[in-house]
């Protein structure tokens, strides 16, 4: 062995319970013998209360930190979270002569998540959904959101029948009145409330005589370019306030979009 190798000697200093089980097997007497046994079942017993509770407050601490990091980062979330509008508009005129039309507008999933969603990512929540089978048809939508550090919170949960509108056939139904529940379970859970128009709060916006005026004049347009010229100045007109008039300028290209088509089927 070479002279400048050394070994070193780690003393270990044997634990209670090893001295316990080297000295049951020493002693003569099983009476002893018994007792010591028991002494040593009792220390092993003892030691396992010890570390799982060790490891219980381990764990509920972590999770202590890891609500306090969702509360902080949810806080962070909700005072920069972005607005989210009203932009479809549905329609439809009622089958009953004395009945009026139906009109209303409502969040699109798919433009609230484009919106929510990198918000979220952004203090480090994600969220997913939960969808449970009822009887009669029913449906439940539940949403959930989840920490980086694994903490997951249940939030909002709606159940519906499914969608029969429109002809639909059972599996369209169900699907579309999933992402109806998807769509306010997420709005809900994310402490949102929708605006009707972006000018909510008394921040400025179209009038509804200016908006029919856009519009009677996208509609009055017999050429398609021409069309498209009154749909330019509309959005413009939006675009002059700030935030833009969001809801005026769905409005306007739907109405682009229905003259549109009519022209072409007149051809």
């Amino acid at each position: 062995m070479p002279e400048n190798t050394q070994i070193e000697r780690v003393a270990t200093t044997p634990s209670g319970m090893q001295l316990l089980a080297e000295l049951s097997r020493k002693v003569t007497d099983p009476q002893a013998a018994i007792e010591i046994a028991k002494q040593i079942v009792d220390l092993e017993t003892k030691w396992e209360e010890m570390r799982q509770s060790r490891d219980r407050f381990d764990w509920e601490k972590l999770e202590r930190q890891a609500k306090v990091e969702f509360a902080e980062a949810f806080k962070k979330f909700k005072d920069d979270a972005p607005r989210i509008l009203k932009t479809k508009h549905v329609y439809f005129e009622s089958k009953k002569a004395d009945s009026p039309a139906t009109s209303y507008y409502h969040v699109e999933l798919d433009k609230a998540c484009e919106l929510l969603i990198p918000a979220l990512l952004k203090v480090g929540i994600t969220h997913r959904w939960k969808c449970t089978d009822l009887p009669g048809g029913m449906t439940r939508v539940t949403c959930f959101l989840r920490h980086r550090l694994g903490y997951e919170e249940e939030g909002a949960s709606l159940a519906g029948p499914a969608d029969q509108s429109g002809g639909k056939n059972p599996i369209q139904g169900v699907g579309s009145s999933t992402s109806y529940l998807e769509r306010y379970t997420f709005l809900a859970t994310c402490g949102i409330v929708a605006s009707n128009t972006d000018n909510d709060g008394n921040l400025p916006g179209m009038t509804q005589g200016e908006a029919d005026i856009h519009i009677a004049a996208i509609r009055a347009e017999e050429d398609a370019v021409k069309v498209m010229a009154a749909w330019t100045k509309a959005i413009e007109s939006a675009k002059k306030f700030t935030p833009p008039d969001y809801r005026a300028m769905t409005i306007y290209t739907e109405a682009r979009d229905e003259r549109l088509k009519e022209l072409r089927k007149s051809k």
